[in-house]
């Protein structure tokens, strides 16, 4: 099962007060929690998300632009001031202040906006999923630490037998009670437990290895140790496990189905965001505009200048002067023309309303939105491929858990069998009435059947405590 030692988290809460130096798996998902790069990313892809939704709140207050240039030219131009075409270089400076505040979209700010909340809230649990997983993998290395710790004991309790038998059988073979035959036969039988006990020690050193990576730790790996949880088989119980209400609640809390629900409203909601694209927009719009040309004259006096205007009678038919007053500036006033000046005096403002009907527009709104009902259909399969898969996991969960308990059942009970047999064989070996090989043979069945019966207890475990995790969220010890 994908998270099946997820479970692992909480039985820190069982264990002893140890040295500071040993890691409880408590302390080894905290700093995961902290460290980890896959988790960073996911927070990252959270960040993102949220930083979207914000875009997508602002989205419905105005935009506000200033642009501006200064510009050399150079030959003929057009004044910007006069809009006359006039010769030789100049210096010009144009300013423009500008917003434009979408009144009416079709409510695709609105969708917008929902989908960024539901992209959100799915980045949110697709984040829980990848610490899950991240802490799963901290739990399978630290519960094959603890495995392959305990199977090193039993390697290391058969030594020490071996090396007591080897001590008796030294001592009556110098004595010539036994023959060299049964000597040798007890040697190798004490080579064979002094390899076993260097491969479960690489075992265990490995195993501590793998953990001591996941945890991306820069300590001393030499001294890396952990904590050995305190468990009891005889609390587990697998009672009413099976109900459909426990299953069904059991789906819908799980963050993966979560996370999937959100992504199938964010896609609903980019269905009405591609069809806002069919209807009218409206927007406000307003700008303030002003500009300044190099060498402009600027007078600040003026003089009245009367011309005359030669106009035909229509009454009379005589051609008659009509005068006409106008005001001219005044020569001996003229001053520099400055750039604050020049923008002060020419200022232009404007307000209006904009509209765009859209009409045709090669396609691409319809392919929009079949590309947007698509998405949606797809994140519909992976919701129900989300829920299915959690069902699943329950349903093979509470049968690896029965089939677990009884193959500890039967682990345990041929470890029990293994180990009279072997004290027996160690009692009929020191009356001598087996050999040495006979004794082998039967420490060899009863590491075997020891071994078998530790990793189905902590199989049976987990797979109880996974079942528990997935149907409470929660595991009691």
């Amino acid at each position: 099962m994908k998270k099946s030692l997820f479970v692992l988290s909480l039985l820190c809460l069982s264990t002893t007060v140890l040295a500071q130096e040993h890691w409880t798996l408590n302390k080894c998902i905290e700093h995961a929690r902290e460290h980890s790069i896959d988790i960073q990313r996911g927070q990252n892809a959270l960040a993102n998300a949220e930083l979207a939704q914000m875009q997508s709140k602002l989205a419905f207050l105005p935009t506000a632009n200033i642009n501006g240039g200064y510009y050399w030219n150079f030959g003929l131009t057009i004044d910007p001031i006069t809009n006359t075409r006039q010769p030789g270089s100049r210096q010009t400076l144009s300013t423009t202040a500008s917003g434009n505040w979408t009144l009416l979209s079709g409510g695709r700010n609105l969708y917008q906006l929902q989908q960024a909340r539901m992209s959100s809230v799915a980045a949110l649990y697709q984040l829980e999923e990848v610490k899950n997983n991240t802490f799963l993998n901290i739990a399978s290395a630290y519960l094959q630490i603890i495995v392959n710790m305990q199977l090193e004991a039993v390697a290391d309790g058969q030594l020490k037998t071996s090396l007591q038998s080897l001590e008796r059988t030294q001592l009556l073979f110098d004595n010539g009670a036994i023959s060299k035959d049964n000597y040798l036969q007890s040697v190798a039988q004490t080579k064979n437990d002094e390899g076993n006990l260097t491969s479960a020690r690489n075992a265990v050193l490995l195993s501590k290895l793998q953990l001591f990576q996941l945890l991306q730790l820069e300590s001393d790996f030499e001294d890396f140790e952990i904590a050995m949880p305190e468990v009891n088989l005889a609390e587990l119980s697998l009672n009413d496990y099976g109900r459909d209400d426990l299953k069904e609640e059991a789906v819908r809390k799980q963050p993966s189905v979560r996370a999937a629900e959100a992504s199938l409203e964010s896609a609903q909601y980019g269905i009405k965001l591609a069809n806002a694209a069919r209807y009218p927009n409206l927007f406000f719009l307003a700008q303030l505009n002003s500009n300044y040309v190099q060498g402009l004259p600027y007078f600040t006096d003026f003089v009245e200048l009367t011309t005359y205007t030669l106009v035909e009678n229509p009454i009379t038919g005589n051609i008659e002067q009509v005068p006409q007053v106008v005001n001219v500036p005044d020569p001996n006033s003229q001053i520099d023309y400055t750039i604050g000046n020049q923008l002060a005096d020419n200022w232009n403002q404007f307000i209006g309303f904009g509209f765009q009907v859209p009409l045709f527009n090669g396609g691409q709104t319809h392919a929009a939105v079949q590309r947007a009902k698509i998405q949606e259909n797809n994140a519909a399969l992976d919701k129900k491929a989300s829920e299915l898969a959690v069902r699943q996991t329950i349903e093979r969960a509470l049968v690896d858990a029965k089939n677990s308990l009884a193959l500890y059942n039967a682990a345990n009970a041929s470890s029990e069998a293994a180990e009279l047999a072997l004290n027996n064989a160690q009692l009929n070996y020191d009356q001598g009435v087996i050999s040495a090989f006979d004794l082998g043979l039967s420490k060899n069945q009863f590491l075997a059947a020891k071994s078998q019966e530790i990793q189905t207890k902590f199989d049976y475990l987990f797979k109880v405590k996974v079942l528990e995790f997935y149907l409470f969220n929660q595991i009691t010890l």
